[in-house]
């Protein structure tokens, strides 16, 4: 009995044993198909059915054949002639007598009278511009020193100096606003740069508030800032650089002297430049015009004009680009900052495209003179209403 429960027991282990082995089998197979020993891998069963696919015949297949009908026969149609209409005799028309065509008269040009625009009066500016006291006597660079003031005489702030080299493009420059300070610098000309220091210059200067001028521009000049020993008369003076400021004015003052600026007080090397509140109540006299100021050549740029002082328009517009216009505006030729200058003086001699920086100030002037007429014949001659199409 023992030996077949031991039998039994073999039995028993095997069985289980393959049970085991058959599910790990079957896991192995699940878990990677394409396995060796599994039998109906996705790979061989691929292989095996792309043999019997190529194995198969190809059928080609044939379309239907198409049905034909024989042709049929269609009759022609035949046209029956339509009755004859019999002509009627027609009535000629008497002719009438044509008139004979009276000439059109031509049309005659008849120039437009260019009449000047007006413009509305400006009201003076709030600050007048004055020379210092004193110049100061400098041997190392031209300068313009500036102090602005309320009425009380105080320092104020808040207001920017716009200064430059008159009729110089390119030369204009604005100072940092005030601060309270009783006087302010800047300079000119750095005695390093002899080419120029060795010359006299023209400047200006004028007030701005807000970026707006407040002030009529004063013109001045300075001196040259290393006097030629041979043109200046001032060979004793230097030989005696301490002696008396008057003696040395005097001698200065010479006819054909050049003034040493460090030793004459005639020498402008440093401009001072007072700003101060207009006077109220004070009348402004209309000088009396003075005509050949706009006229080149011109006399010294530092001479204060009006519009008074110019014959015309044209003549005040050419002084006006000569002198800086539009940029700057020395002389308040341009109150209205048009581009314009003196607009309600007669417009004169027939407008010119060279009288004008850019096409806009040459359209206005174009506009302002009534468009197309003689006066403005040189600014459009094509007559398409657009003035020196050639101007920036």
């Amino acid at each position: 009995m023992s030996s077949l429960g031991n039998l039994l027991t073999i039995l028993l282990a095997m069985i289980i044993g393959l049970i085991v082995l058959t599910l790990i089998c079957f896991l192995t197979i699940f878990l990677r198909p394409d396995i060796f020993f599994n039998p109906l891998s996705p790979s061989r069963a691929t292989a095996i059915a792309a043999t019997r696919l190529a194995g198969l015949p190809t059928v080609t297949r044939t379309p239907p054949p198409v049905q034909t009908y024989p042709p049929t026969w269609t009759p022609s149609a035949t046209s029956t002639p339509a009755p004859t209409k019999t002509a009627t005799d027609t009535r000629t028309p008497t002719p009438t007598r044509t008139q004979t065509p009276t000439s059109t008269a031509t049309p005659t040009r008849t120039p437009t009278r260019v009449v000047p625009p007006t413009s509305t009066p400006v009201p003076p500016y709030p600050y007048v511009a004055a020379s210092g006291p004193e110049t100061t006597n400098n041997c190392a660079n031209i300068k313009l020193e500036y102090s602005v003031f309320d009425a009380d005489g105080e320092n104020i702030s808040g207001y920017q100096v716009e200064y430059g080299e008159i009729g110089v493009r390119g030369s204009v420059f604005q100072t940092v606003p005030t601060e309270f300070h009783p006087q302010y610098g800047v300079t000119l000309i750095p005695g390093t740069n002899k080419s120029a220091s060795q010359k006299s210059h023209n400047w200006f200067a004028y007030l701005l508030q807000n970026g707006q001028k407040v002030s009529k521009a004063l013109l001045f000049s300075t001196d040259p800032m290393y006097a030629d020993p041979n043109e200046s008369c001032s060979t004793n003076a230097n030989a005696n650089a301490n002696a008396n400021a008057n003696a040395n004015a005097n001698t200065n003052n010479a006819e054909g002297c050049i003034p040493d600026p460090c030793t004459s007080g005639d020498a402008t090397n440093v401009k001072h430049v007072v700003f101060r509140p207009q006077e109220l109540g004070v009348i402004a006299v209309t000088p009396t015009p003075r005509l050949n100021l706009c006229i080149p050549p011109y006399e010294s740029f530092l001479v204060e004009r009006t519009c008074n002082d110019c014959p015309t328009q044209a003549d005040a517009q050419r002084l006006f680009v000569a002198v800086g216009g539009p940029r700057v505006d020395i002389y308040d030729f341009d109150r209205d900052k048009d581009g314009l200058a003196c607009e309600d003086l007669p417009l004169g001699r027939t407008l010119q495209c060279s009288d004008f920086a850019t096409q806009a100030q040459a359209q206005a002037a174009y506009n302002a003179a009534g468009g197309a007429n003689r006066n403005t014949d040189n600014l459009d001659p094509d007559r398409n209403g657009i003035a020196c199409e050639e101007l920036p």
